[in-house]
């Protein structure tokens, strides 16, 4: 990560100073940022927007760069994948405000370094240069291939535990069950000889669970109370090892956060010997957070699915926000799509399915170039491949989540043609899952029905005219006659709804909408705020 060039340092104190970029369009932030990190060192440039940040990016390198994932305008991926495309070595850290599973994966599956969770301290700024610069002496001193891959090894053993973490607290489990099954799985991704968990408060979870040795789980309970006075105070994003002397031992613990409920510590615990590596200490504050926000709302009975959908569905709002051509295209298909699927009489949970397929069929297009997504005039060849690689995407991102594993093959098989002639598979007829050919239709009426760059809206009656001619070839026929029995005055109101609920966003204000597609939770997150 050092790109050709020699580690600074400061007189003082020896240590490397960074060129680092903070984007956050929040004034606040950004000035504590800046504070913390020049404390710490670092030369800082500011940016309140990605696009700012796009400017500077273009006009020097920078060591690091630490961005707020949700913005007006363009997002925090969209500086990551910025960051990457330019200068590929540069480490980038998200700032996210959800304590959980998907920030980790969805940050580190598109090549993130860290994320700092809100609200951080000055100490988790100190904490993060420290493993950055870790990072840097490291690869700077070390042969130029093996170094690396062992890094990434580590990391993506780590990623991949808490995404299978994030998985295991979907399935339903009693919080008894899951403790026991995070912790064999912390034990195996992390590495040790026990896991511990101590909990204050927890109603419907023990307040001691362990796996492993059990001479040593007992060792570690009789210092975890001390331990979590040590951390606890102003330090819940935090990892510390600690070494026993009699018997000998070495632990690394963390703070379990708890919003509304539990609190407590997840140690993980080596006899002599057993040193932890940096990246392990980095990692063990996720499975705390994944264990405590999992363990709360399981204790509370709020749906673990449904906040998920809601956080990836925001990924989705946050690309269309982008162009005003495509504000509330999602939410739009995600109700004709449902609408269908009620007109064909399929059952509630079929319908479900439908409608989360829906209104993520454009996921995949967060790994799109901009330049391509907003291009006005015609794709080359070579853009319209990229373009093609959207439903492949969505299945991958969606692919951690085996509750939406039907949801995926939907996204996947969206836009293959009942003749066979689609894309990336070239399913034909019922062999393109129904959700998928149900979506096409729903996709296609809404594009023919909004307005773009280069055409004007169709009126109903030719975009359905249109849809009817293509049955057989591009679209079902079944779904097209169940289409066809829609009555236009709910398609006028579909067609209306959105648009006016996201003027009413950009205004500030609210609307009066259904919450049928994703939740009441899930709207009423949008209702003050025009960042989704």
């Amino acid at each position: 990560m050092t790109n050709g060039r020699d580690l600074r340092q400061e007189p003082s104190t020896g240590r490397e100073v960074l060129k680092v970029l903070l984007v956050d369009d929040h004034a606040p932030v950004l000035r504590f940022l800046a504070l913390a990190f020049k404390s710490n060192g670092c030369v800082v440039s500011t940016a309140a927007s990605a696009e700012e940040a796009f400017d500077l990016l273009s006009l020097q390198p920078f060591d690091l760069v630490v961005s707020d994932i949700k913005m007006p305008g363009l997002s925090g991926l969209d500086v990551l994948r910025a960051v990457k495309g330019r200068q590929p070595g540069t480490p980038v850290v998200l700032i996210t405000g959800m304590p959980s599973v998907d920030s980790a994966v969805f940050g580190l599956r598109n090549q993130a370094f860290d994320y700092l969770t809100k609200p951080f301290s000055v100490e988790d700024v100190h904490q993060l240069l420290q493993r950055v610069r870790e990072e840097r002496r490291s690869r700077a001193q070390a042969a130029p291939a093996a170094a690396p891959s062992a890094d990434l090894r580590r990391r993506q053993s780590a990623v991949e535990g808490l995404s299978r973490l994030g998985d295991l607290a979907l399935q339903g489990l009693d919080p008894v069950s899951f403790l026991d099954q995070a912790l064999a799985r912390a034990l195996e991704s992390l590495g040790g000889d026990a896991a511990c968990l101590l909990l204050e408060d927890a109603p419907g979870a023990p307040p001691w669970s362990e796996k492993g040795d059990p001479t040593l789980a007992a060792r570690v309970r009789t210092r975890a109370e001390g331990w979590l006075g040590e951390l606890r105070p102003g330090t819940a994003a935090k990892s510390a090892a600690f070494s026993v002397a009699d018997p000998v031992f070495v632990a690394l613990a963390s703070v379990v956060p708890g919003v509304r409920g539990p609190a407590g510590l997840l140690c993980i615990a080596r006899r002599e010997g057993g040193e932890f590596l940096p990246d392990e200490q980095d990692f063990l504050p996720g499975y705390a957070r994944t264990i405590g926000l999992s363990l709360e709302k399981m204790i509370l009975g709020e749906s673990l699915e449904a906040n998920l959908v809601d956080t990836i569905s925001s990924f989705v709002i946050a690309l269309e926000s982008k162009d005003a051509y495509l504000k509330g295209h999602s939410a739009r298909v995600a109700l004709y799509a449902a609408e269908i699927a009620r007109t064909m009489d399929l059952a509630e949970a079929e319908i479900a399915v439908v409608e989360r397929a829906a209104m993520l069929h454009d996921l995949g297009k967060l790994v799109v170039g901009d330049a391509i997504l907003r291009k006005p005039t015609r794709l080359s060849n070579e853009e319209m491949a990229m373009m093609r690689e959207h439903p492949a995407s969505a299945a991958r991102i969606l692919a951690p989540f085996r509750f939406l594993s039907r949801e995926a093959e939907a996204l996947l098989a969206h836009h293959e043609r009942y003749d066979g002639k689609g894309y990336p598979s070239g399913l034909k007829g019922e062999e393109i899952p129904l959700a998928a050919r149900i979506i096409a239709v729903a996709d296609a009426f809404d594009a023919m029905t909004s307005s773009r760059p280069y055409r004007g809206a169709l009126p109903f009656e030719v975009a359905i005219g249109e849809i009817r001619r293509h049955e057989r070839a591009q679209f079902d026929p079944s779904v097209t006659e169940a289409f066809g029995r829609i009555s236009s005055h709910r398609l006028v109101d579909i067609s209306r709804l959105y648009d006016a609920r996201a003027d009413k966003l950009s205004e500030g204000g609210s609307a009066s909408v259904p919450e049928a597609l994703l939740g009441a939770s899930f709207w009423r997150r949008q209702e003050g705020s025009a960042r989704c």
